[in-house]
């Protein structure tokens, strides 16, 4: 469980999910015992599993920030951390959003798919996403 003593002081509402231009790289892990013990009462790993079950079941706008930080969960680091509490902002501010379904909407399904190649500079991976629409809301 999260302990909102963690999470309360950051009070603000951001408008995105992930900062624009912002690049998470390896190096940023813990690297010391004294970076890894300040993250090791941090609820990362709860706080992540959470965001993954939202962008599951009804926020997939949150898939792209809950991947990137998925990479990290072996060792994170503050930067991550603080990217994680951006991303509640984001959620806290749009507590409003989620998936429609239009009445009679068309049952054809219609996809996108975009991707990047070696878009992380640090290891060359790359990154895909796909959303396929039925009926006016995502279903995957």
């Amino acid at each position: 469980m999260i302990k909102s003593s963690r999470l309360s002081h950051y009070n603000i509402v951001a408008s995105t999910p992930l900062l624009p231009g912002l690049i998470l790289l390896h190096n940023d892990c813990p690297t010391n015992i004294q970076n890894t013990n300040e993250m090791k009462d941090m609820p990362y790993h709860e706080a992540l599993g959470l965001l993954m079950w939202l962008q599951v079941v009804t926020r997939p706008d949150l898939s792209y920030t809950v991947n990137i930080l998925s990479r990290f969960t072996h060792n994170p680091g503050k930067p991550y951390w603080n990217v994680l509490k951006h991303m509640l902002a984001y959620i806290k501010g749009t507590t409003h959003y989620g998936v429609m379904f239009q009445a009679g909407g068309n049952l054809d399904p219609i996809g996108y798919v975009n991707s990047d190649f070696a878009g992380c500079r640090e290891l060359r991976w790359s990154t895909e996403g796909n959303i396929f629409i039925v009926a006016g809301g995502p279903v995957s």
